[in-house]
């Protein structure tokens, strides 16, 4: 049995990473700024804890009262539309959370598997040539969002080299699935065309660009490639957690539109656009496919079918 803790535990990611390991004999933690009473309903084999990641102290007494043997962080400020807006709170958020963490477990001494939740973000802007790519494509960062994964990386392979901490980085390309929230674009899309067929909003679907394509992987899959990693990768790895294949945000919609019976509109909102924007980012998930034997089985159709029904039984 093996004791695990899941630190964004109320997000999108760690609500599903949840479920899973739930599932077994081990004993699961969640941590979160806020625990609202559905996930204690909707988990109730996960014992969730309180905690500010960017309180030192905070920190140190949790995971001196946990004492996991297996760290999965997640938590992060994930939105990079919303680090234009407040650059200063994604960066303290997503770099000072995990200082914190690699910290306290240094003070108590405590061997620690940690698995890191890195970004394809941090790839950034790359030739097209260069695609797919891999694990050792250099780092270009086009937003803050993307610079404070850059930062959680190398930060966490620092603390390996530096002090032989049990860390390996995952950076996972874009993730969709049930339960994402509204603010990411197949999430809108969905969410918008549930709130149509429930006549609750006129039959106009409001877009940003279209035209940018998108390395997807279901939530679902991304989880279980988590946990493999935390079972079988060596110290220091790290993978890439993606599809493969890169989608269109306009197919991507059409196959959402192709699910509703509605009349539907596309219209475009100009302020969803970028300052600057990636056109296409496409994955190589090679050495996680080899080394750890992980690669996703949920088909893109499939994922939007689950998205906008999850919409629709929502808005229920």
């Amino acid at each position: 049995m093996v004791r695990y803790l899941i630190t964004g535990a109320n997000g999108f990611c760690g609500r599903h990473l949840a479920e899973l390991l739930s599932n077994g004999d081990d004993e699961v933690y969640g941590i979160s700024r806020s625990i609202p009473d559905d996930l204690t309903i909707s988990h109730p084999n996960v014992i969730y804890e309180q905690c500010n990641l960017i309180d030192h102290t905070s920190v140190f007494n949790i995971l001196k009262k946990i004492k996991p043997e297996c760290i999965f962080h997640l938590a992060a400020e994930s939105s990079v539309a919303s680090s234009w807006k407040s650059p200063i709170n994604i960066m303290n958020n997503n770099v000072i959370s995990q200082i914190n963490i690699f910290e306290a477990l240094r003070e108590l001494e405590q061997p620690t598997r940690i698995v890191i939740a890195g970004s394809s973000e941090e790839y950034g802007l790359i030739n097209e040539s260069d695609l797919p790519v891999n694990e050792k494509c250099c780092f270009n960062p086009l937003s803050t969002y993307a610079v404070s994964k850059v930062s959680q990386d190398m930060l966490a392979y620092q603390y390996y080299k530096s002090y032989n901490m049990d860390i390996v980085r995952v950076r996972s390309f874009n993730l969709t699935g049930p339960g994402r929230p509204p603010t990411y674009a197949l999430s809108s899309f969905a969410h918008q065309i549930a709130q149509i067929e429930k006549n609750k909003s006129k039959n106009v679907i409001l877009v940003g660009n279209l035209d940018v394509k998108r390395d997807y992987t279901d939530v679902r899959d991304a989880v279980k490639g988590y946990y493999k990693v935390a079972l079988n990768a060596k110290p220091g790895t790290l993978y890439n957690l993606c599809s493969g294949k890169a989608y269109s945000l306009r197919d991507l919609l059409n196959i959402l539109i192709s699910l509703s019976t509605a009349e539907l509109n596309i219209e475009i909102d100009y302020s969803k656009h970028r300052p600057s924007d990636l056109p296409v980012m496409q994955g190589d998930n090679t050495k996680i496919k080899s080394e750890i034997g992980w690669m996703p089985e949920i088909e893109i159709h499939k994922t939007l079918s689950d998205l906008l029904n999850y919409w629709r039984n929502y808005l229920a």
